[in-house]
Parts: C-alpha cells; structure tokens; sequence
C-alpha cells in the first residue's frame, strides 16, 4: 500500500472516530462535530485520548 494512501485513510478514520466522540461523548450535532474537528483536529485527538475513547 501506498505510504500517502494510508496516511489517508487514517486520517479519515480518525476524524470520523473524532466525530463519534463529540457527538456521543459531548452532545454535538453530526454538522458541528465535523467543523470541529476540521478546525481543531489535534485538540479533539487529544480529549479523545485523554477521555479513553481512543
């Protein structure tokens, strides 16, 4: 598999794994979950990990 591919993917799954904590760990809609996470990717990563989620 191609390294970017990948890098891709993961990012994909993460932001939607980010998505999911948002919305079912802090009440987001589904529409402020993913602008929140377009804008503050490295901040949610980081209270999703410190939340246990991921």
């Amino acid at each position: 598999m191609d390294p970017s591919q990948y890098h891709q993917e993961y990012r994909a799954y993460m932001e939607f794994a980010l998505q999911r904590f948002l919305i079912e760990q802090r009440g987001f809609t589904e529409y402020d979950a993913k602008t929140k996470v377009m804008q503050d990717f490295e901040e949610v990563e980081r209270e999703a990990r410190e939340a246990g989620y991921l």
